[in-house]
């Protein structure tokens, strides 16, 4: 049995799967870490998501735990922590999310500075927001994604490690040598000390802390693998033949991913919509990340109840809202469009959403539902380079936005005209990581 544990921006899941890649339990709970800040930012507290990760690792079956053979971990990418030199957080978690570094074009700054293309919520860019307003704490010894943080305390290590999928969201990261550009670091004012050092994936972080295997009722000395960045977590569990399928994944965002043909080559490291992330097995995967996703979908029943309650009526349970929704859209025409920029977007933070093709007669529920969903993957299928569209057959879906909504299916296969096959997985990502501790225990000799 292979234990994987995911940290997302919301919840932490963890997975137990069995040598044949079943899935043989899985549990889920929000670790509802958020923490109230400026409008701008988004921070939470590391330590309450740890101790939910320790409520949901036991609330998997005893019997199972009792056999896990290793334990793989993913987490939201982008994110960043500073610790101290006992390995203990001087910050809260600054999660993708954040938008501190739009102020005043100090993104801006900070692109000129490096050449990368750096977004607000990167990990060095937040890193460097905080250098640059004099926010850095005076004992910062190390910094990590919240994924590396969990690995560090489970194995008691206090110099948390890194591997190129976690470590290439945080930007100014050599995709050709798989190591942070020190000429850029230099230019940022960042010392090259404070970031984790960079291993490959699937490397072994080290030993299970026999206080963490005692209270989580799982054997000794466990064999604990680096971090493994959500994304491509995710993708280890969900693609089955990788050349010629995309990943789609709807959570709080939305990313449409692509393993890179062999034989194309990409001359930029990012385009304006899209980047190339490292991939285990030395492969580069093409991924477009919108900030529009899930939480454009949500807004429209949240505000619908909104609207209900201005008007002094009771709003029935969200539940039904979004069956409604889904009913309405999936009978409803295409006479809308919907630009969903709602949190405008990483390439250009300053779009606004707009509907299109209003008229008099035509600004149904249903219509405005299919418009804002059809809306969702079209701007995903913009924001893909049209060479990697090529060749593939069929759309590989994952999160539970898709597989509670069909409305949204419909419309994710109406705009890439490809058929959609969800994947039979739930917690993908945490699959994905135990499938990570799967391989790095076959490396090591000691599979079966």
């Amino acid at each position: 049995m292979f234990l994987g544990i995911d940290i997302g921006t919301t919840s932490v899941s963890a997975v137990i799967l069995d040598k044949r890649k079943r899935c043989r339990a899985a549990a889920s709970q929000a670790h509802r870490a958020d923490i109230a800040t400026a409008a701008d930012r988004s921070e939470q507290n590391p330590d309450k998501i740890l101790k939910t990760a320790d409520r949901v690792v036991r609330a998997l079956a005893l019997e199972l735990r009792s056999r896990v053979k290793a334990i793989g971990v993913t987490g939201q990418m982008h994110s960043l922590l500073l610790l101290d030199r006992q390995g203990r957080p001087l910050t809260p978690l600054i999660t993708w999310q954040d938008r501190r570094c739009l102020q005043d074009h100090f993104i801006h700054s900070l692109q000129h500075k490096t050449g990368y293309a750096l977004d607000s919520g990167y990990g060095l860019a937040s890193l460097a927001w905080l250098k640059a307003n004099q926010c850095l704490p005076r004992k910062t010894f190390s910094a990590a994604t919240i994924a590396d943080y969990l690995i560090a305390r489970l194995i008691g290590s206090s110099k948390p490690f890194i591997d190129p999928t976690n470590a290439a969201s945080w930007g100014c990261f050599d995709l050709e040598r798989l190591s942070w550009d020190d000429a850029a670091l230099r230019r940022l004012d960042i010392q090259s000390a404070w970031l984790p050092p960079i291993v490959p994936c699937g490397t072994l972080a080290g030993q299970l802390l026999d206080k963490k295997a005692l209270q989580w009722r799982v054997p000794a000395g466990l064999p604990v693998t680096v971090a493994l960045g959500d994304n491509q977590a995710s993708l280890l569990a969900t693609l089955k033949h990788p050349e010629e399928e995309l990943a789609l994944t709807l959570g709080t965002g939305a990313q449409i991913s692509a393993l890179t043909q062999s034989e194309q080559k990409w001359a930029t490291r990012k385009g304006k919509t899209w980047e190339l992330r490292p991939y285990p097995g030395n492969r580069h995967l093409l991924t477009a990340a919108a900030l529009n996703g899930g939480s454009a979908w949500a807004w429209l029943a949240n505000t619908l109840a909104g609207w209900m309650k201005e008007m002094g009526v009771q709003p029935p349970a969200q539940e039904f809202i979004f069956r409604r929704l889904n009913r309405l859209g999936l009978a409803a025409n295409d006479a809308l469009t919907f630009e969903p920029y709602l949190r405008g977007e990483r390439w250009d933070a300053d779009l606004r959403a707009a509907v299109h093709g209003i008229r008099w007669n035509n600004v149904q529920l249903g219509a405005w539902s299919r418009s804002l969903a059809k809306g969702i993957f079209t701007n995903l299928y913009n924001m893909l380079p049209a060479e990697i569209l090529r060749n593939r057959k069929r759309l590989m879906a994952s999160g539970n936005a898709l597989r509670r909504n069909p409305l949204l299916r419909k419309m994710a296969e109406q705009v890439f005209q490809l058929p959609l096959v969800m994947s039979r997985q739930q917690e993908e990502a945490a699959c994905g990581a135990a499938r990570n501790a799967m391989s790095m225990l076959g490396n090591m000799g000691q599979s079966g």
